[in-house]
């Protein structure tokens, strides 16, 4: 995440003559104090800016120009404004800080050959959390690590403050390049925008130039969308939080699904049907059931398990949805004035008015010698090598020419982009691959993103396992479906096999798809098992 919040920065930063960030002014420094901030000692007096006339009217200092790091440096500073949702106990909120003062460190640093101002970077970093007690522990954060309210994090912070201009001054407090200030909010991402919000969120829901630039948020479950996260970026968006060019960090992910024979999950699944359906109620509770607990899906550290062929799409959620054409933000003026029509003179809340999630996909598993060869259990990257001696060995007429498998149900998972940096067309094609950066996770064992262990799949499975014939191809529909409280999936599968039969009329020979298994649909409506919104 601290990544792509950095190239998200940095892709910003070159794009500041466009107005993107804030304009708060320069400051002054020594060129030693410009080293020590970026510890770059490469920079040398060529790249300096000197002002004899500079306005240090308050604790103001001899300068040395004999000495050359007591040379002047001027750094133009910018601000960007950085919304955290779902902040939990702050590790993203802590990425973005580093991620600031990465890039403001090597914007600052190094020779300048470009003959363009040295830029820095301020941040204004707004953490949402909804948790009272993750909110205590921000807001503690906040009074006790100095780098959360403006950065005295360097040795000669005080010695800095005393020496910048006053063209580096907003609302009367001296902006040191390279820092944050944090504001703890304790709401529900979705309701920033009411009355009764911080009046952090009031100033940027009301003033186009106070809205974020970057939304982060952490809100991908195993199956990318199965924990709200489009629900709750929406929310955020409705609510006029974001600027009409804002990122989102994730900006899209996609959720995957394939077969897997496992009669360890399966047997585990149906285990649960005995657990009391309210834990509270003690033995008095009634159990949940075979139908619940095999309409349920599970979040599952699969080992004893196989993934019999290659994960497919299903869909994808990206973010932010894109304001409509040639729509400027309009400030409401009243800081009373109700939600909607705030969201009336802000085009990025009204992109998502009318958008809908429910989402449907039907996927087609063909059978092949070497399906699944590689893949494993379905949580780990595909083995290449096993892939490889599998299609050398699949050249042999007798190898799995009757094998037979048994699906019990589905793998899910996801593969989520972050930040992507595309190239400029007016480049060569060597500096546009130089550009294409892109910060990917993924469990997708295709994709799977090595070292990761904070999502394990997601296991849907099927009442009844399905037998598949050499020769088979699997056929699954997936569903995702909401109502105005609640969220779940439905899904079945369906074996097909292809007959030869004669035609009547032609008297040819032609291939048939006939059905050779099939299951009903499970959890319709979300009768057993749902998210609420």
């Amino acid at each position: 995440y601290g990544d792509a919040v950095a190239m998200a920065l940095e892709d910003r930063m070159t794009e500041e003559e466009s107005g993107q960030f804030r304009y708060l002014g320069s400051t002054m420094m020594t060129l030693g104090e410009l080293k020590r901030m970026t510890n770059d000692d490469s920079i040398d007096s060529d790249d300096v800016i000197l002002n004899e006339q500079l306005r240090y009217q308050q604790n103001r200092r001899n300068v040395v120009h004999g000495n050359d790091n007591e040379k002047i440096v001027e750094v133009d500073i910018y601000q960007t404004t950085i919304l955290v949702v779902g902040a939990g106990r702050g590790p993203l909120v802590r990425e973005a800080i580093r991620a600031v003062q990465r890039v403001s460190a090597s914007r600052m640093g190094g020779r300048s050959t470009t003959g363009r101002r040295r830029m820095a970077l301020h941040a204004k970093i707004v953490a949402i959390e909804k948790n009272p007690s993750a909110v205590l522990y921000l807001q503690s954060c906040k009074g006790v690590d100095p780098t959360w309210n403006g950065g005295h994090e360097y040795h000669d912070a005080q010695q800095l403050i005393g020496r910048m201009s006053t063209s580096g001054r907003e609302d009367d407090n001296i902006v040191i390049p390279g820092t944050s200030v944090v504001t703890v909010v304790g709401c529900d991402m979705r309701e920033a925008g009411t009355k009764y919000s911080h009046p952090v969120l009031k100033h940027m829901i009301q003033n186009a130039k106070a809205r974020a630039d970057i939304v982060v948020s952490e809100l991908l479950g195993s199956f990318g969308d199965n924990e709200l996260s489009p629900e709750c970026l929406d929310g955020v968006q409705r609510c006029g939080l974001l600027k009409d060019r804002c990122v989102s960090i994730p900006q899209n992910y996609t959720a995957f699904m394939a077969p897997v024979s496992s009669a360890r999950l399966h047997s585990e699944a149906k285990t649960q049907s005995c657990i009391p359906l309210n834990t509270n109620a003690g033995p008095a509770s009634p159990a949940i059931g075979m139908q619940r607990a095999l309409e349920t899906p599970y979040v599952v550290r699969s080992h004893a398990a196989s993934q019999t062929h290659r994960e497919k799409p299903c869909w994808t959620f990206s973010h932010p949805h894109p304001a409509g054409p040639a729509e400027a933000d309009v400030a409401s003026p009243t800081d009373d004035m109700d939600t909607s029509n705030q969201r009336d003179a802000n085009p990025s809340a009204r992109a998502v008015e009318h958008v809908n999630n429910d989402r449907h996909a039907h996927l087609s598993f063909e059978w092949s010698p070497t399906s699944g060869a590689g893949i494993g259990c379905g949580y780990g990257a595909v083995d290449q090598d096993v892939e490889t001696v599998a299609a050398s060995a699949s050249q042999s007429p007798s190898l799995g020419a009757e094998n037979t498998l048994t699906i019990h149900g589905f793998l899910g998972s996801f593969h989520s982009v972050l930040y992507e940096r595309i190239g400029r067309t007016d480049n060569t094609q060597q500096q546009q691959q130089q550009q294409q950066r892109s910060s990917v996770i993924s469990i997708a064992p295709s994709t799977f993103s090595v070292g990761m262990f904070s999502w394990f799949p997601l296991f849907f499975p099927l009442k009844e396992p399905l037998r598949v014939p050499p020769g088979a191809t699997v056929n699954c529909s997936v569903w995702r479906r909401s109502d105005e409280e609640r969220v779940w999936y439905e899904w079945c599968a369906e074996v097909v096999t292809t007959a030869i039969a004669t035609n009547s009329e032609t008297g040819k020979e032609e291939a048939t798809s006939v059905v050779w298994s099939t299951s009903s649909i499970h959890n319709p409506g979300g009768r057993s098992y749902h998210v609420n919104k």
